[in-house]
């Protein structure tokens, strides 16, 4: 094989490992994404179930 076509073979392998990775990172960035919205909402709603059940109530009347 000429030096040539085997540099083009190791970067068409190099492109291809390079775009799999990025394509990963995305789809793991986004299950990341939505795992922290869970959160933030499960957060979110505690701090509104204290509010409502538990501090309104420990008011003295």
């Amino acid at each position: 094989m000429p030096p040539i076509a085997a540099i083009r073979v190791g970067l068409g392998v190099t492109f291809n490992a390079t775009l799999t990775a990025l394509v990963a990172c995305i789809l793991v960035m986004f299950f990341l994404h939505q795992l922290q919205q869970a959160q933030d909402r499960l957060v979110l709603d505690a701090r509104m179930y204290i509010d409502r059940r538990l501090i309104r109530n420990m008011r003295v009347h």
